[in-house]
């Protein structure tokens, strides 16, 4: 067998089954000189199943980025009783349109952060389709960010 067996999963649409999803047999993984131990994981789809049961408006491509993505990480403490969502919100109002994501990868309350508050790290990801951005582009890009989350939301950057 390829995959592991109960570590597999059907991809069903609409009732029908249109490929599996599972990790690889670890002797697999070991004959395609993959790492050992490492999970690795597979999946198979019929493509043309796919095409022909989901909606026409359900699925898009488009080309992968021609240039490349800028990522800045952003650290502030706010109060504890202010979402994520809110904050991000607030950074995407400021953001000029090369701000692509914007994710929020710790929050932590605790020993070093004050009552009544928390730490919140988010990553931005910046990306132009036309063009590399410029260092000053970025900088000035969080400069505004910064801004506003501290006018805005209180926020103190860390």
């Amino acid at each position: 067998p390829y995959l592991v067996s109960g570590r597999a999963a059907r991809i069903d649409v609409g009732g029908h089954t249109i490929g599996v999803v599972g990790q690889l047999a670890p002797e697999r993984a070991e004959t395609r000189e993959l790492p050992p131990g490492d999970a690795v994981y597979v999946a198979e789809v019929d493509l043309n199943a796919l095409t022909r049961l989901a909606p026409n408006d359900a699925i898009r491509s488009r080309s992968l980025p021609r240039f490349p993505s800028v990522v800045r990480d952003l650290s502030i403490l706010v109060d504890d009783a202010l979402s994520a969502e809110t904050v991000r919100g607030t950074i995407r109002e400021t953001a000029p349109a090369t701000l692509v994501l914007v994710w929020e990868f710790d929050r932590y309350q605790g020993k070093g952060i004050p009552e009544g508050k928390v730490s919140l790290s988010l990553r931005l990801t910046f990306q132009s389709p036309d063009r590399t951005l410029t260092d000053d582009e970025v900088q000035a890009a969080m400069a505004g960010i910064v801004k506003a989350v501290t006018e805005k939301l209180g926020a103190v950057q860390r």
